[in-house]
């Protein structure tokens, strides 16, 4: 929960039209666990908050392991 917490007080600190990209990587986080938070996060955006923007993965059977959340 410590994740969602982290992203979540990172979310509120941007500016109207600041952007912020997260990586598994930059998270420490399995492909899996990415794939679940960006779901996560896609769903909560639908709340008008924030917007989601994910690359398309070069090899879609992968994943992505990055997105870009936009702040509305």
């Amino acid at each position: 929960m410590d994740i969602l917490s982290n992203i979540s007080k990172k979310i509120a600190q941007l500016n109207t039209g600041e952007s912020w990209t997260l990586s598994a990587h930059d998270l420490y986080m399995s492909r899996n666990d990415f794939s679940s938070l960006s779901v996560f996060l896609a769903r909560e955006s639908q709340n008008g908050c924030f917007s989601i923007i994910v690359p398309k993965a070069i090899k879609p059977w992968l994943g992505t392991t990055s997105l870009t959340v936009v702040k509305d």
